[in-house]
């Protein structure tokens, strides 16, 4: 879904993928910057998120949000007992900025970067409530006044 804010309702928002059963779905969405979306995919069952960009977002042409198919990066969670509950994509280097949870230990809260065959964790908190979720904000601050 998207807001349009020049009829002010919301419309829907085509993705890069059908998906017939939501609940074999988990699917996130993030900005890139300011012009471009990202969207990331993982079934039920499988360990490899895979994610999708957007061309750059005109504001003229509203209607015309297409995915790049040139960019899909693929993430193997399994390979370092992960998940992935929100993203933040770098698309010149094509890495991942990931918050998840440590699988092993549900309370573990792990924000890590991943690309290609590259892992580094760079922040670990153990949580002492099992119901902290992991998140990382996709807000880029504007100089630009709304009235």
């Amino acid at each position: 879904m998207k807001f349009d804010f020049t009829a002010e309702r919301f419309a829907r928002l085509p993705l890069p993928f059908q998906s017939d059963d939501v609940s074999e779905d988990n699917v996130l969405l993030s900005a890139v910057r300011d012009e471009k979306l990202a969207v990331s995919r993982a079934l039920v069952g499988s360990d490899v998120v895979r994610i999708w960009i957007t061309n750059k977002i005109d504001k003229e042409a509203k209607d015309l949000l297409s995915w790049r198919t040139d960019f899909v990066l693929e993430v193997d969670c399994a390979k370092y007992n992960v998940t992935m509950e929100n993203f933040l994509l770098d698309e010149e280097n094509k890495v991942v900025v990931c918050c998840g949870k440590y699988s092993e230990d549900g309370h573990v809260t792990m924000i890590y970067i991943v690309g290609g065959d590259m892992f580094k964790q760079v922040y670990l908190y153990r949580c002492s409530y099992p119901y902290n979720w992991p998140l990382l904000i996709t807000y880029v601050p504007s100089l630009v006044r709304i009235p």
